[in-house]
């Protein structure tokens, strides 16, 4: 059986790390970091997972403090999927075949750290998994293998995610074994390239004077985080569902107060998920019965 050492932090890791338990011999994942509004420490879904299949985990702040360990466990391979660092050099020599990385887009687009969210950002119809030999890049490793898929309508980032997370994990055991056996050669990435860097605050903020069409795919790219984001009576309102409709208006304000709907640059929206600043998540319904907006109210 082949020996490997998984790199992964995020919950988009966990399918794959599932799926390779059995040849892990340790997980190393990022450092705890304080969360929510307590600011408690909070470990990540694949140092929870690996903890719960019995999988030693490390945790360093920088990877040269578990050189030695990784040396001594002598992996075969080792496998990176949404593990949040850079890997350098060194390390990627440390196991004879490399690193093979698990990235949720059709590289070489959508490079970087928020390929999904851009992917739904951008109205792109097709997504996959990309299985890549790390290199000393961004990305730009070779690729063992390309899976793709259509991107459901309506879906949201944190739903996509999920899908390609499985399906990488479906694939991820037979990969390796075709890999270190040498019945699947590495490929250099071909096409046009982008980059999808991480999601700012103010990226996040709506701009009413943008189509409708637009500001629905960012509510849902920025979905569950870090949610679509305006302001209504000078508290922030985040909004997580919302659809298109044809009635216009001047852009950021109500045009109906039962259902809500604003007007945008072009058309307008119906919210039907929202969550004002405090408050837990409500229905568009919900919003309208506690907050009572009125047509000429405004947003932005």
């Amino acid at each position: 059986m082949l020996r490997t050492v998984f790199l992964g932090t995020s919950e988009f890791a966990v399918p794959s790390l599932r799926a390779v338990s059995e040849m892990t011999l340790a997980v190393v994942s990022m450092p705890d970091r304080p969360a929510g509004r307590g600011r408690k420490l909070r470990r990540p879904p694949a140092a929870c997972e690996a903890e719960e299949l019995g999988i030693p985990l490390l945790q360093p702040e920088k990877l040269t403090g578990i050189r030695e360990t990784i040396e001594s466990l002598k992996p075969d391979v080792m496998v990176s999927a949404s593990y949040g660092g850079w890997l350098p050099d060194w390390f990627l020599k440390l196991a004879p075949f490399g690193v093979v990385n698990v990235h949720p887009s059709l590289l070489p687009r959508h490079r970087g750290a928020a390929p999904v969210v851009r992917t739904i950002l951008e109205g792109d119809t097709h997504t996959g998994v990309s299985f890549m030999l790390t290199d000393s890049g961004w990305d730009t490793g070779d690729l063992l293998r390309v899976s793709r898929c259509q991107v459901p309508p309506g879906v949201t980032a944190g739903e996509l995610e999920d899908q390609l997370a499985e399906m990488a994990g479906k694939e991820l055991p037979s990969l390796l074994n075709e890999y270190t056996e040498g019945r699947l050669s590495p490929t250099p990435q071909e096409g046009p390239e982008s980059y999808a860097g991480k999601i700012t605050t103010e990226e996040s903020r709506i701009d009413w004077r943008g189509s409708a069409v637009s500001i629905e795919r960012a509510v849902r790219a920025f979905n569950p985080v870090p949610g679509a984001r305006t302001a209504f009576r000078g508290r922030e309102l985040k909004i997580f569902g919302a659809r298109v409709d044809p009635i216009g208006g001047t852009p950021g304000t109500v045009v109906s107060g039962r259902p809500l709907v604003i007007a945008c640059g072009e058309s307008s929206l119906v919210l039907t998920d929202l969550q004002p600043q405090g408050k837990k998540r409500m229905s568009g319904e919900d919003f309208v019965r506690g907050y009572r907006p009125e047509p000429g109210d405004s947003l932005g």
